[in-house]
C-alpha cells in the first residue's frame, strides 16, 4: 500500500493512502465523523477511502490529523500531494475511450465510395485480421493485465496500420475505466509537456509517430524518447499503453543510430505491417468482400494484393496527380512534396504554399494565369478521390463540442493565424520515391521565409547540405532572429566556412541569439574554435549566465565548460551564484555527471556534494549507460557516501535491458566502485546470460559484453556450453563475429569446431558487408580452403548493391586479398548506381574505395547523386571544378552559384 506522499502521484495513489491510514489508525468510520476538527460525514470519509468521490483538502486535513499526522510539516507534503493529483477527472490527459467512436479523427483513411448510395453503409469496411494484427492484440492484453506497453506498426503508406490500431481499441472499450489520448501532432512539445499527466489506463495515440519526433534535432528525439520510456517503466502510472505506427523511411531517419533513445524505444516495439494481401489472408479479405461493395471493388481492381492502398484512394490519387492535374494543380502538389521531403512537417502554410508552387511553374503558364490561380489550384486538388481525402487538403480546427472524441485539435498556422494545408500522405510517399534525384527549385527555398521559426531551421539545413548556401543562410538568419536555440552556431559555422574572414555574420549572431536558450553554449564554443574574441567579449557582455535556464544538467554544463574555455570568470560566478546544483532536474543522469565534472573543474565543492547527494538518491535509474556515467562521476568527485546511497537504490534491478553496450557500461562501473552484489544481480537479470546458443550474434555479444566487464567465470560457462558446434551457420556477419570473439578470448578449440562445420558452405550471400567480414575473417584464422570455397560460390554475383557500407566494405577485402578479378566483376554491376544514398558516412567511404581501386567512372557517376541526397560536402570532396562552387549550386541547373556576400542576406 502506498504511505509515503511523496509517492502518491494520481487519484488511484490517494486512494491506497487514505485507505492504508484508515487500516493502520483502525479507527472506525462513526468515531472519525465526531473527531475534533473533522466536518465530514461517516459516509463521506468512507467514499473517500474506496474512491468513490475525492476530498477537498478543508475537509480531508482533520481526517489526516485523526489518523495521527499532526507534524506541520507532514501535512504541507500531504497537501502538496493532495494538490498534485487534484480531481483525476479533470487534470489526467485524454478523453473516455467509450467517447471515442471517429475513427476519421484519429487518423483512419476515409475509403473510397462507389455509388450514391454509398452513404448507407457502415464508416469503415469489414476488417480482416492478420499476423500483425495478432502481435498487436498481444501487447494490448499485457496492458489489460496491467503492464504497460508500446507497439509502433511499421509500413509503407495506407497499408491498414491507422485501422489496424484502431481495431486494437475494441478490446479495451469492454473495460471501464480506460482513457485515449491523442497529442496534437502539430504542436510537438503538447506531448512531452503533459506527459506528466498521464495515468493508468491511458492509450498514448502516436499515429505518423515521426511528426513528435521530427524534424527535432537527435537531443530533442532522445529526450522525448526517454520521456516516453519512463512513463512505461513507472509502475505507478501503469497500465499505459502507447500505440503508434511509421513508414519504413522515418524509422530509419529515427533508429540509424543503435545506441540512440529512440532506437531503444521503437526496436522491440515495432510490428510490421505487410504492404499487400496474399493466401489465406487474401482469400478471407475477398469472402468478407461480398457484404461490401467497396471492398468487392478494391478486391477486384488493386493490383497484387494492395487491397488497404485502393480503398484509402491511394491509385486514384497518383491517376490524378500524372493524368488529370492541370499546370498549376501538380505546381501545388509538387511544392508540397518537396517541403515535406525537405523536412517541413506536413502542416503546410498558405503563404509558403502559393509562393514555392509559384516556382513549379513556367515563365509562359506564369504569365497566362488568372489572379485567382492559387485558390482555383486549392480548389482542385482538394476534391476527393472517389471518396478518400484529395491530394491536398485544408486542416480545419473543430468548433467547441463537435470534436468527435479528440480532446482537441488545434489549428496549427502562423502567427496571423493563415490556413493550413496537408498533402496526402500516399502522394507523400510517392514523392519521396520518385523525386530523390531533384533538387527543390529556388522558389522553394525563398518561399520557405514564411514558414515557423524552428522549420525554418530544418529547411536551411536542407538547402545547405544540398549547396543552397544563400538560402540556407537567410534561413538561419530568420530563425536566429526569432529565437531558435541551435540558429546562431548554425549560422556562424556556415558564414565562417565561405567567408573567414568576415566578422559580420558572428557579430550579428551575438547581437541577436535569444541568451534564454540552450544555443548559447554552442555558439560561444564556435565563437572559440574560430578565434572570434571579440565577438565573444560582445556575447559575454550580454550576460548569458543571468539568463541560461538551469533546468538541463547538461546544457548548464556545456554552458559552463564554454565560460572556462574563454576565460570568462566573472559570467562563471554569476552562474554559480544561482545555484544550478539546486535547479538542475534529475531525469538525465548523463546531464547530470557531466555538470559534476564542470562543477568540480570551478573549484565549487559545495554544489559538487548538493548535486551529487540530490543526484544519488532521485536520479532517474532506468538508462543504465547514464547510470553508469553518473557512477563514474560520483567516484571520480571522491563522493563515496553518494555512491553507497545510489547502490542502495539497486540500479541492477531498475535498469533496462534493451541495449547491451549500456548493461555493458553499468556492469563495469559497478566493478570499479566494489558492488559485487549488484554485478550478481545484473548478471542474473540479463535474459542473454540465458540465450540460446543458437544465434551466433548473441554469443558473441554476450562473450564480448562479459569480458569487458571483467566476468571471466562467465565467459568461461558460456564457453563449455560449446556455442561453436549449436551456432547456426547462415549469418556471415554473425559467424564472422563468433571466430574474431572466439579468438579475442582464447578459445582457439572452439575456432576449430566452428571451422570444422564449413561455414563458407552455408553463409547467405545476399549481404555484402557479411561476406566481406567473414572473407577477412577465415583468412585472420588462416583458413584458407574455407576462403577459397566461398569464392567458389560466387558472392560477388549474388551480394545486393544497396547498402554502401557493405560495398565498400567488401571492396576493401577483395582488393586487401588481392582478388582483383573479383574488384572487377563487383564494379562491373554498377554499384555506383544502385547503392542508397541514405548513411552519410558510408556513401563517403564507398566514394573513398572506389577511388582506391580506380574506378574513377563509378565515382564520377556516384557524385552527380550526391547533392539532390544532401550530400553537397561528399560532392566537392570529389569534383574536379571544387573552387568553382565556392558559393553553391544553382539546384535546377546544377551549375555554380553567382558569388554573394553577407550584405547580400542583409537586405
Amino acid at each position: 500500500m502506498v504511505t509515503d506522499p511523496h509517492d502518491i502521484h494520481t487519484r488511484e495513489d490517494l486512494q491506497q493512502a487514505l485507505r492504508a491510514l484508515h487500516t493502520g489508525a483502525a479507527i472506525s468510520y462513526q468515531k472519525l465523523a465526531v473527531a475534533v476538527g473533522v466536518t465530514a460525514s461517516h459516509n463521506t470519509i468512507h467514499d473517500w477511502v474506496h474512491g468513490k468521490t475525492f476530498p477537498q483538502w478543508a475537509n480531508l486535513a482533520p481526517v489526516l490529523q485523526a489518523w495521527g499526522i499532526t507534524e506541520p510539516g507532514s501535512l504541507r507534503t500531504w497537501k502538496a500531494a493532495h494538490t498534485r493529483v487534484g480531481d483525476d477527472s479533470r487534470d489526467r490527459s485524454g478523453v473516455w475511450l467509450t467517447q471515442v467512436r471517429d475513427p476519421f479523427a484519429l487518423e483512419v483513411h476515409e475509403p473510397i465510395t462507389v455509388t450514391d448510395v454509398s452513404g448507407g453503409m457502415e464508416m469503415l469496411p469489414p476488417y480482416i485480421g492478420r499476423a500483425h494484427d495478432d502481435r498487436l492484440a498481444a501487447v494490448v492484453e499485457l496492458a489489460l493485465e496491467g503492464n504497460s506497453g508500446i507497439a509502433v506498426l511499421l509500413g509503407d503508406s495506407s497499408t491498414g496500420k491507422t485501422r489496424a490500431l484502431w481495431e486494437a481499441l475494441d478490446r479495451l472499450r469492454g473495460r471501464s475505466g480506460w482513457r485515449l489520448w491523442h497529442p496534437s501532432s502539430s504542436r510537438r512539445a503538447e506531448l512531452s509537456e503533459q506527459l506528466e499527466r498521464v495515468g493508468p489506463r491511458t492509450v498514448v495515440w502516436l499515429n505518423e509517430t515521426q511528426r513528435y519526433f521530427l524534424p527535432a534535432s537527435e537531443q530533442e528525439r532522445g529526450r522525448l524518447a526517454e520521456q516516453l520510456r519512463m512513463v512505461l517503466a513507472d509502475p505507478r502510472r501503469a497500465p499505459v499503453l502507447i500505440l503508434g505506427s511509421l513508414w519504413h523511411e522515418h524509422y530509419s531517419t529515427l533508429c540509424n543510430d543503435p545506441g540512440s533513445a529512440t532506437r531503444k524505444l521503437f526496436d522491440p516495439a515495432v510490428i510490421k505491417v505487410p504492404a499487400r494481401f496474399t493466401g489465406a489472408d487474401l482469400t478471407a479479405m475477398r469472402a468478407a468482400a461480398d457484404g461490401d461493395l467497396r471492398l468487392k471493388l478494391a478486391c477486384r481492381r488493386a493490383e497484387d494484393g494492395q487491397i488497404t492502398q485502393y480503398l484509402a484512394g491511394g491509385p486514384e490519387l497518383i491517376h490524378f496527380y500524372d493524368k488529370e492535374a492541370s499546370a498549376t494543380g501538380r505546381a501545388v502538389i509538387e511544392a508540397a512534396m518537396d517541403a515535406v521531403r525537405m523536412g517541413h512537417p506536413n502542416v503546410l502554410p498558405f503563404t509558403l504554399l502559393r509562393d514555392a508552387a509559384a516556382g513549379y511553374l513556367s515563365d509562359a503558364t506564369w504569365d497566362c494565369l488568372e489572379q485567382n490561380w492559387f485558390e482555383a489550384a486549392l480548389a482542385e486538388t482538394s476534391r476527393s478521390c472517389k471518396g478518400a481525402r484529395g491530394p491536398i487538403t485544408p486542416i480545419r480546427s473543430r468548433p467547441p463540442g463537435a470534436r468527435s472524441g479528440r480532446e482537441r485539435r488545434d489549428r496549427v498556422g502562423d502567427a496571423e493565424g493563415e490556413p493550413v494545408y496537408q498533402l496526402a500522405d500516399y502522394l507523400d510517399q510517392h514523392g519521396r520515391r520518385t523525386r530523390p534525384h531533384l533538387i527543390p527549385p529556388i522558389g522553394l527555398w525563398e518561399a520557405a521565409a514564411h514558414a515557423h521559426h524552428t522549420h525554418q531551421h530544418t529547411l536551411a539545413q536542407a538547402a545547405w547540405d544540398r549547396g543552397i548556401y544563400r538560402d540556407a543562410a537567410q534561413l538561419w538568419k530568420n530563425a536566429t532572429r526569432h529565437g531558435h536555440p541551435r540558429s546562431a552556431q548554425a549560422l556562424v559555422t556556415a558564414m565562417n566556412t565561405l567567408f573567414p574572414d568576415d566578422p559580420q555574420p558572428a557579430a550579428w549572431a551575438v547581437a541577436h541569439t535569444a541568451l534564454d536558450s540552450g544555443g548559447v553554449a554552442g555558439l560561444l564554443e564556435k565563437l572559440w574554435e574560430i578565434g572570434a574574441h571579440e565577438q565573444i567579449q560582445a556575447l559575454l557582455a550580454r550576460d548569458p549566465a543571468t539568463h541560461a535556464a538551469l533546468s538541463d544538467p547538461g546544457n548548464v554544463a556545456r554552458v559552463l565548460g564554454g565560460l572556462q574555455k574563454t576565460g570568462a570568470h566573472e559570467q562563471i560566478q554569476v552562474l554559480l551564484a544561482r545555484d544550478p546544483a539546486a535547479h538542475a532536474t534529475l531525469d538525465n543522469p548523463l546531464g547530470v555527471a557531466w555538470l559534476l565534472a564542470e562543477l568540480r573543474e570551478t573549484g565549487t565543492p559545495e554544489q559538487v556534494r548538493a548535486l551529487a547527494e540530490r543526484a544519488a538518491a532521485h536520479a532517474v535509474l532506468s538508462d543504465p549507460v547514464r547510470v553508469a556515467w553518473l557512477l563514474r562521476e560520483l567516484r571520480r568527485t571522491e563522493a563515496h557516501d553518494q555512491v553507497q546511497v545510489l547502490l542502495a537504490r539497486d540500479p541492477a534491478t531498475h535498469a533496462t535491458l534493451d541495449e547491451s553496450t549500456g548493461v555493458t557500461w553499468l556492469l563495469r562501473e559497478l566493478r570499479e566502485v566494489g558492488a559485487h552484489d549488484q554485478v550478481r544481480i545484473l548478471l542474473a537479470r540479463d535474459p542473454s546470460t540465458n540465450i540460446t546458443l543458437t544465434d551466433p550474434d548473441q554469443v558473441r555479444g554476450l562473450l564480448h559484453r562479459l569480458g569487458e566487464a571483467g566476468a571471466q567465470e562467465q565467459v568461461q560457462v558460456l564457453l563449455a556450453r560449446d556455442p561453436a558446434t549449436h551456432a547456426t551457420l547462415d549469418d556471415p556477419f554473425g559467424v564472422a563475429g563468433l571466430l574474431a570473439e572466439f579468438r579475442e578470448v582464447g578459445a582457439h578449440d572452439q575456432v576449430r569446431v566452428l571451422l570444422a562445420r564449413d561455414p563458407a558452405t552455408h553463409a547467405a550471400l545476399a549481404d555484402p558487408g557479411g561476406v566481406a567480414c567473414l572473407l577477412g575473417e577465415l583468412g585472420e584464422v588462416g583458413a584458407h580452403d574455407q576462403v577459397q570455397v566461398l569464392l567458389a560460390r560466387d558472392p560477388i554475383a549474388q551480394v545486393a548493391l544497396a547498402d554502401p557500407g557493405g560495398v565498400a566494405w567488401l571492396l576493401t577485402e577483395l582488393q586487401d586479398a588481392g582478388l582483383h578479378e573479383q574488384v572487377q566483376a563487383l564494379l562491373d554491376r554498377d554499384p555506383a548506381a544502385h547503392t542508397t544514398l541514405a548513411d552519410r558516412s558510408w556513401v563517403a567511404q564507398l566514394l573513398t574505395e572506389l577511388g582506391e581501386v580506380g574506378a574513377h567512372e563509378q565515382v564520377e557517376k556516384l557524385s552527380t547523386r550526391l547533392p539532390a541526397a544532401g550530400m553537397f560536402d561528399q560532392f566537392l570532396k570529389v569534383a574536379p571544378d571544387r573552387e568553382a562552387f565556392r558559393f553553391g549550386g544553382e539546384p535546377q541547373e546544377h551549375t555554380p552559384a553567382q558569388p554573394w556576400s553577407w550584405l547580400d542576406i542583409l537586405e
